[in-house]
């Protein structure tokens, strides 16, 4: 009898098993699925924008390959390119001149590009001189400095029009937005001062002292503490204080004529660099 009873259960669970062998599998390759479906929009955010300087192009580089994949045409001289948090659409700054002290040969303009296309989906009128350009967490809305008429563009992103024109310092040249989108922060240099533009009523809220002679660029941490500012011409970056708009440190040693600064965020090693 107990012999019978194990031929029993025994048949019973080999055809359990290969009734769940399906399954198994199935589970088995779940995550193998999810990993190559996410690759695929990790792909379409995997690429470098370089606005070529002293053309009109801006060429779109695939980072897994390091190969050039487009050249989408713009307006002359485009100087910086944003692209939007949900990496949709690259907005491109253009001066229209061929050299800083030149005149302009086509009207300063915004160009906006579908990352998804590479087309160039809209070309919006600017100040003159149009340079940085930083966009709004939420994605809404794109600012960008005017240098030589020394104000601030606010573009809406839905409808692509300027909607405001916030007057700053002399000069601008980059602006960053705060992660909390709450403050957009505006590098002026000729007069080396920093302006605060508050974004919910479009108004200046103060202007303080960049703690160095000709700021060209500026960061701002990931939890929104501090702004580091490079100043071309002292060669030093200064340490603002979000919280109280003051310098509160400055860091020698830096190069003259140095320009760009950017923030690194923590890396998560399971994470694809493109992501």
């Amino acid at each position: 009898m107990a012999d019978i009873r194990a031929r029993f259960w025994e048949s019973k669970i080999r055809n359990r098993d290969n009734r769940l062998s399906p399954m198994w599998l199935l589970r088995c390759l779940a995550p193998l699925l999810l990993l190559a479906l996410g690759c695929i929009p990790a792909a379409a955010q995997c690429d470098l924008y370089v606005a070529e300087y002293k053309s009109t192009t801006v060429d779109v580089y695939n980072t897994f390959t390091d190969q050039l994949v487009a050249a989408i045409p713009v307006q002359l001289q485009p100087l910086a390119v944003a692209i939007t948090p949900n990496g949709a659409f690259a907005y491109v700054s253009n001066s229209a001149k061929i050299c800083d002290l030149c005149g302009a040969i086509q009207s300063p303009s915004v160009s906006v590009i579908d990352t998804a296309t590479y087309n160039f989906v809209a070309t919006i009128p600017e100040g003159n001189y149009p340079y940085g350009v930083a966009i709004t967490p939420n994605r809404g809305f794109a600012y960008v400095t005017n240098s030589a008429s020394n104000n601030v563009s606010i573009i809406n992103t839905a409808t692509n029009t300027v909607v405001a024109a916030v007057a700053v310092g002399c000069g601008p040249e980059a602006v960053a937005i705060t992660p909390n989108g709450a403050f957009a922060y505006v590098a002026n240099s000729c007069d080396s001062t920093i302006s605060v533009i508050d974004t919910a009523t479009s108004t200046v809220t103060t202007t303080f002292n960049a703690g160095g002679s000709e700021p060209m660029d500026l960061a701002i941490t990931p939890d929104g503490a501090f702004a580091y500012v490079s100043n071309q011409i002292s060669g030093n970056l200064s340490v603002i204080d979000t919280a109280s708009n003051t310098v509160v440190d400055s860091i020698q040693g830096a190069p003259m004529l140095s320009e760009g600064v950017a923030i690194t965020r923590r890396r998560d090693a399971r994470t694809s660099r493109c992501r």
